[in-house]
C-alpha cells in the first residue's frame, strides 16, 4: 500500500525542486512570469495552473523516434508532461513502449476512440500549436495530425472525434478557449464557455453533448457545465466549493449517461442529470487509509466493460523515492459507493501524468 505524505499546493520552482530530490517548504503561487509560455495569464489564475504538487511545464524536446512497437489489446496510454512522453502498457499492464515525437513533445491529452467506424487514438502536443496527433491503436504507428490554432495553448482535455466528420474538442491551456472542430478535421474554431474561467477536461455524451469542467469565473469553485455539439448554450450543472477541496479534474460521461466527475485531490462523484437537473449518484475518495488522498488528474472509462474508471495518478511517498513525483495509471471498479481499487501500471518515477486512455476492441 503507498503511503503518501501529503502534497502541498507548490510553485513551479518548488516543484522543480522536488522533481529534482530537494525538500520544499510552504510555496507561493509564481508570477505569471515565471512560468514558461503561460505570460497572457495573470496572477489570478496563477493557482489554477496545476494540481498540488504537479509542475505542469511547457517541454519542448527534439527527440528521436523510439522504436516501433505494439502493445497486447487492451493496451493502456498515461502522458507524462515532464519528460513529454507517452508509455503505452500491455494488456498484462507491463510496459510495451514509449511514444515521444522528433522535434517537440507530448505529455497533454489523450484519447482513445473505440466506436464501430472508428478505432483511433489522440494524442495533444505540447509546443503551443494545439495540435493532435493520431496513432494507430496500441501500436508506435502515427496516422496523421489535426491542427490546432497555434495560439500558444495545449491540448489538456481532448474529446468527441467519434467518427469520420464528427465534431472534436480540445481545451487549450492556459487559455480559457475550447477548440472546436465542427467536422473534426481542419482548422479549428476557438470557442469560449462563458460560465467558466478556465476550462480543463472534456466529454461527449451518446447524444452529442459536450460536458466541460474547470473553475468557475471566480476560480472558488470546479465547475462542471453542459454545452450543445457547437459549444453553445452551456449551463451549469455541478459546482464543487474549494473547501472540500476542489481543483478541476477529469469527467466522463458513460452510455447510460451516468456521469463520473474527478477533482485534483482524488475526490470522485457520480451523478444522473436528467433535463438538466443533477442528482449525486456516488462519492468516493482514492485514499491510502490515513487520510491523505492520491492525486488524480485525468480519468477514462473503461470503454468496452464500463465498470472500470482508470486514473492519471501522481503520489509520493513509499514506495516512490523519497522527495519524488511518481506516476501510474491506477484502476478502480464501479459504482463508486462500493469501489475498490485495482492492480496499477508499474510505477513512473519523476513525473507529472496529465493524461490517461484505455483502449479495447469493441463490443457493441
Amino acid at each position: 500500500m503507498r503511503i503518501p505524505t501529503p502534497i502541498q499546493a507548490l510553485s513551479a520552482a518548488a516543484a522543480l525542486a522536488l522533481l529534482a530530490g530537494c525538500s520544499s517548504g510552504s510555496a507561493i503561487a509564481p508570477k505569471p512570469s515565471t512560468l514558461q509560455g503561460h505570460g497572457q495569464v495573470n496572477a489570478r489564475l496563477a493557482h489554477a495552473f496545476v494540481a498540488p504538487g504537479v509542475k505542469a511545464q511547457m517541454v519542448v524536446a527534439s527527440r528521436g523516434v523510439q522504436p516501433d512497437f505494439v502493445a497486447t489489446k487492451p493496451c493502456t496510454y498515461l502522458s507524462d508532461n515532464v519528460s513529454a512522453t507517452v508509455q503505452v502498457y500491455n494488456a498484462n499492464l507491463t510496459l510495451a513502449g514509449t511514444i515521444s515525437a522528433s522535434g517537440y513533445g507530448y505529455g497533454w491529452g489523450v484519447l482513445a476512440v473505440n466506436t464501430t467506424t472508428r478505432h483511433k487514438v489522440f494524442i495533444g502536443t505540447n509546443n503551443g500549436t494545439g495540435n493532435i496527433d493520431m496513432y494507430k491503436p496500441c501500436s508506435s504507428t502515427k496516422t496523421g495530425t489535426i491542427s490546432g490554432n497555434s495560439n500558444g495553448g495545449n491540448p489538456y482535455g481532448i474529446a468527441g472525434f467519434k467518427k469520420s466528420g464528427a465534431p472534436g474538442y480540445a481545451t487549450d491551456w492556459p487559455n480559457n478557449q475550447i477548440n472546436y472542430w465542427a467536422t473534426g478535421s481542419g482548422s479549428p474554431v476557438a470557442m469560449v464557455d462563458p460560465n467558466l474561467g478556465l476550462p480543463y477536461f472534456l466529454d461527449v455524451d451518446k447524444a452529442g453533448n459536450l460536458y466541460v469542467v474547470g473553475y468557475d469565473t471566480t476560480f472558488g469553485f470546479e465547475e462542471m457545465d453542459k454545452c450543445s455539439s457547437s459549444v453553445t448554450n452551456c449551463k451549469v450543472l455541478v459546482q464543487i466549493s474549494t473547501g472540500n477541496p476542489a481543483f478541476p479534474g477529469g469527467v466522463q460521461v458513460d452510455v447510460h449517461n451516468n456521469i463520473y466527475l474527478n477533482n485534483q485531490y482524488g475526490f470522485l462523484t457520480s451523478y444522473k442529470c436528467p433535463l438538466g437537473v443533477c442528482t449525486q449518484t456516488g462519492a468516493f475518495t482514492y485514499s491510502t487509509g490515513n487520510g491523505n488522498p492520491l492525486d488524480y488528474t485525468a480519468i477514462a472509462l473503461d470503454p468496452a466493460s464500463l465498470n472500470t474508471l482508470w486514473g492519471a495518478n501522481i503520489y509520493n511517498g513509499s514506495p516512490c523515492p523519497q522527495s519524488h513525483l511518481c506516476g501510474d495509471a491506477q484502476p478502480q471498479s464501479l459504482p463508486l459507493n462500493s469501489a475498490t481499487l485495482g492492480t496499477p501500471t508499474p510505477q513512473w518515477v519523476d513525473t507529472s501524468v496529465l493524461g490517461v486512455a484505455r483502449f479495447l476492441p469493441d463490443k457493441p
